[in-house]
């Protein structure tokens, strides 16, 4: 149990964020709850970027896991300095976001939103009236407006500071030191200052730096044709690939929907190379008349000359346009010295939750694979209920145990923190670490698994798939009459014929 934790700083105004100061507020123990965002309003990932089209400033040190170094900090605090565009560029920091026109949620509205703060319900588009229907998904400007609303109504907002990077973190004593750094009005300036705190929330997420699949040649593939080596966050519709030839790599939710999309423009087939089948969906997104399976890319051409990509069964594509890779994002903590990144996550932490060595330091949002906002909740208060000294952590034995045995069940990276598909136990085990708010006393309760949820994805995953082989279905026989349709005519004596 810690002790006299009266300050609190959280990093991250998107989802996470919103129901960690709320599960914290609702403890009613701090003196101080503060929220450092760098964009300029709530929403992180969900934010649209309209008025740019983002690109990779660098490909390699996004291979070699080395993008989004830390920045030299002022020796002099507080203090103003002009505008540094490295610094403060979208493309160098990764400050942009995945979200695409008509990008929507692939998750039903029923099991996306926080236990007490359900999404509004689907307005009429001429009227601007609530339709009292559920619509299952939401489009990302709605979940956007919804994250908003969670620092809002509860007047939060005034203790959230926009426009502002955390860009070091550090424990000076029993005090976090937080160097923060302010984009002033005109965007020309920076002010540069520091607050101390006695506990700090990591609740930025991973979804920032794009990540890559180690394939031999790609950064010179990439020098060689520029633009032509992309990740699904810079993806901005389909247009950009009209009557080019297109690989997609990765079998998950970007890659699908992006390998969809594209198909409608771009020179067809479009080659989806994908290392294993989705474990829910298998290949059922790709099985699709103008969709090429293929297996992992094993190199790509090095010659100024060539665009060819060799895939692992021998086969290759020649004269490539665009590699879109939709293979997730690798987890970047450069405000954070005393953590590092290995093997694509952080070692050492409890539930993804706490650091071991230090649980004054803890992250919310640090998992992935389904049920991800209510995993939010889940974890917000459990820290909310930790740092307010009203439970107790088992023992650091016990905490380097459970890390042991989860590397030798799941193995390293990604399938570490994935929580799928073992969701009620993780959902059951945070629930019973936060324990019910003794009578009388504040805080959010957290309420048992709901094996329902579990048949409400499934549902939809379901409905999707027959959705994806309905559409094949369609799009095969409109080629097959088109086919057929060119066919007659070919057959039909022409004038000059005559």
């Amino acid at each position: 149990m810690v002790a006299n934790i009266k300050a609190v700083a959280v990093i991250g105004a998107g989802p996470a964020g919103a129901i960690t100061i709320d599960a914290l507020a609702e403890e009613k123990k701090f003196d101080v709850i503060r929220v450092f965002e760098r964009r300029e309003k709530a929403g992180g990932i969900w934010i649209g970027d309209t008025d740019i089209r983002p690109k990779l400033a660098s490909l390699r040190p996004l291979l070699e896991q080395t993008a989004d170094q830390p920045v030299p900090i002022p020796s002099q605090l507080p203090t103003i300095t002009p505008q540094e565009p490295r610094i403060n560029s979208a493309e160098h920091r990764y400050t942009y976001t995945p979200v695409y026109p008509g990008m929507i949620s692939n998750i039903d509205e029923r099991i996306m939103a926080y236990t007490k703060e359900p999404f509004p319900l689907p307005r009429d588009p001429v009227t601007n009236q609530p339709i009292d229907q559920r619509a299952p998904f939401r489009n990302s400007e709605i979940v956007r407006e919804w994250v908003e609303s969670l620092f809002d109504r509860k007047g939060y907002r005034h203790q959230v500071e926009y426009n502002t990077s955390v860009e070091r973190a550090v424990k000076e004593g029993s005090k976090w030191v937080l160097t923060l750094r302010k984009t002033l009005p005109g965007g020309k300036h920076n002010y540069w200052w520091q607050e101390t705190f006695d506990a700090l929330v990591v609740a930025s997420g991973h979804y920032s730096i794009p990540r890559f699949s180690p394939v031999p040649g790609l950064a010179e593939f990439e020098q060689n044709h520029p633009g032509s080596v992309e990740h699904s966050k810079i993806y901005r519709g389909p247009e950009r690939y009209r009557g080019k030839t297109v690989i997609t790599v990765g079998a998950s939710v970007s890659a699908t929907d992006i390998t969809r999309a594209i198909v409608k423009v771009a020179k067809s087939p479009v080659y989806a190379s994908i290392r294993e089948p989705h474990r829910v969906y298998g290949t059922v997104p790709f099985e699709h008349p103008q969709i090429s399976l293929k297996p992992t890319i094993s190199h790509v051409s090095t010659s100024p000359n060539s665009r060819t990509v060799f895939f692992s069964d021998g086969s290759k594509v020649e004269n490539v346009d665009h590699i879109i890779f939709g293979t997730g994002y690798d987890f970047s903590l450069p405000f954070l010295p005393s953590v590092k990144v290995v093997n694509r996550r952080i070692p050492g932490t409890y539930q993804h939750i706490f650091m071991q060595d230090d649980p004054t330091l803890a992250f919310v949002g640090g998992v992935s694979a389904g049920f991800t906002f209510l995993v939010f909740e889940w974890q917000a208060v459990v820290v909310a209920r930790f740092l307010a000294g009203r439970i107790t952590l088992p023992s650091r034995e016990v905490q380097k145990k459970w890390e042991t045995d989860r590397l030798a069940k799941r193995g390293d990276g990604q399938p570490f923190f994935k929580v799928a598909p073992d969701f009620e136990e993780y959902f059951e085990d945070l629930r019973k670490l936060a324990g019910d708010p003794a009578p009388g006393t504040p805080g959010r309760r957290l309420i048992r698994w709901n094996p329902a949820w579990l048949g409400i994805a499934e549902q939809t995953m379901q409905e999707r798939i027959e959705k994806w082989r309905q559409i094949a279905k369609e799009t095969e026989d409109q080629l097959k009459a088109e086919a057929e349709a060119e066919a007659d005519r070919q057959k039909r004596p022409t004038l000059a014929r005559l």
